[in-house]
């Protein structure tokens, strides 16, 4: 764990709420305080998870309904025979809460 390979990290970004609500849990039992000790961000804005996390998490919205309606859009066009290829940036947004 991070934590233990680092002890004097101060930020972490996790790669989903969940991923990051455990690293506080984690954080919390060897006796960092969350953000004081140690800002944290998740990615996906699992709005369950990261508004009822104690502290609410900062985290990465992708808008994943959009997303996965441009991803079938793509998908189904490609069936069609008008595959899109290359890279299709989709806009994020950072919503901050108490973990950072």
């Amino acid at each position: 764990m991070v934590l233990h390979a680092d002890p004097e990290v101060d930020a972490v970004f996790c790669g989903s709420d969940q991923i990051a609500a455990g690293f506080v849990e984690a954080a919390r039992e060897r006796g960092r305080r969350i953000p004081e000790d140690i800002a944290v961000v998740g990615y996906d804005n699992w709005e369950v998870l990261a508004a009822e996390s104690r502290p609410p998490l900062t985290t990465i919205d992708p808008n994943l309904e959009v997303l996965g309606r441009t991803a079938a859009q793509h998908l189904f066009a490609a069936i069609d025979g008008r595959a899109t290829p290359g890279v299709h940036r989709m806009p994020v947004q950072l919503v901050i809460r108490d973990s950072t």
